[in-house]
């Protein structure tokens, strides 16, 4: 059996690519591509002489908190990381957590010894040590999390990392489902949050669960008829109202295939990649499969591309990097970045072969 073709699991630990534009105004536009990474099982294997030509910036894995001390980060992502800061690139890393977010010990520690030796401590020695450029904080969940005053103690972590290294960048990622929540800041407080943090990332990704709607619309829609069907304009709306710096935010946009619950019942998180939706075998299971629909895709970076300053791709594991949808590789990336670049939208047939089941 090839294990190197079984669907694999979304877990938080990311490996992520930023790719820059500049407009005619030379205003520096992001766009940011995750790579999962050898953390996951995933077929793509990465190479630093085979990355997508317009990549920059990267970012590789995830420092975790919950790993034991001194393997924080995995020594194959370590080895990335050398690589890249020794072929002149900029370099970032994620922080959090593997298995279990718990996100008090690190911005409100009962214990303020324990958390500086090994929480703090090991952090620092890794940024400086491995020369990266900045760390985004996968937070998505800020609103579960009983902390009070959050948005200070956030604050005041993010300042005490950037006073223990040279110029380092620090972004927070949010996901989008709570959109309703951006606007209070009685729940989290962005005006304070803004004075520190020098991006914020909106995660647009399954706004919605895998089901027939979503088969055939994609899982975060721009906009819908549908009543309770989140959209992107509606998590637009929150930004929007909300007290972010607008000149801060990025979206992050989903270009991974999801797995219906009913295909896969033990393992309900359970993506694949488009060179597995593109020739596969079994149209009758493919064809259940979620996926954007590739002039969503293009709409998604074009919608971005009014608001915000940068977009993140989610995540580059999943993508056609085999060349099986005959669209040359990475196909949805270029769908993404095309629309964000208001380039020509050309379609790529074999990304939409699910949705013959609803013409």
């Amino acid at each position: 059996m090839d294990t190197g073709h079984l669907p694999f699991c979304v877990r938080n630990t990311k490996l992520v690519l930023f790719w820059t534009f500049w407009d005619e105004s030379c205003v520096k536009n992001q766009v940011i591509c995750n790579i999962a990474g050898e953390i996951w099982k995933s077929t793509y294997i990465f190479n630093i002489t085979q990355l997508p030509e317009r990549c920059e910036i990267i970012t590789v894995a995830q420092f975790a908190f919950d790993r034991i001390e001194g393997h924080q980060i995995l020594e194959s992502d370590k080895g990335t990381i050398t690589s890249l800061v020794e072929a002149n690139k900029t370099v970032y890393t994620r922080i959090g957590f593997v298995y279990e977010d718990d996100w008090p010990t690190i911005f409100d520690p009962p214990d303020a010894g324990v958390f500086q030796k090994d929480f703090f401590e090991p952090l620092i020695n890794f940024l400086n040590a491995s020369k990266v450029n900045g760390i985004l904080i996968y937070c998505e969940y800020i609103y579960d999390i009983t902390i009070i005053d959050f948005a200070v103690k956030l604050s005041n972590f993010v300042s005490a990392v950037k006073n223990k290294t040279d110029n380092l960048i620090v972004g927070l990622i949010i996901s989008g489902s709570y959109y309703e929540n951006f606007p209070n800041n009685s729940l989290f407080d962005f005006s304070i949050t803004n004075e520190v943090l020098d991006l914020y990332v909106i995660n647009w990704s399954a706004l919605n669960l895998c089901d027939n709607d979503t088969v055939k619309y994609g899982l975060s829609p721009i906009t819908s008829n549908i009543s309770d069907m989140v959209t992107i304009e509606q998590v637009n709306g929150g930004v929007t109202n909300s007290s972010m710096d607008k000149s801060k935010i990025h979206a992050m946009i989903e270009m991974l295939p999801v797995i219906p619950k009913n295909l896969v019942p033990k393992n309900p998180g359970c993506i694949t990649t488009y060179s597995i939706y593109c020739s596969s075998t079994n149209p009758t299971n493919s064809s259940q499969w979620c996926t954007n629909p590739s002039k969503l895709s293009y709409d998604q970076g074009a919608y971005a591309k009014q608001y915000y300053v940068g977009i993140v791709l989610e995540l580059l594991d999943t993508e056609d990097y085999e060349g099986f949808c005959e669209c040359g590789k990475f196909p949805v990336s270029n769908l993404i970045i095309d629309g964000w670049t208001a380039s020509p939208f050309k379609t790529c047939p074999k990304l939409d072969h699910n949705l013959t089941d609803f013409n």
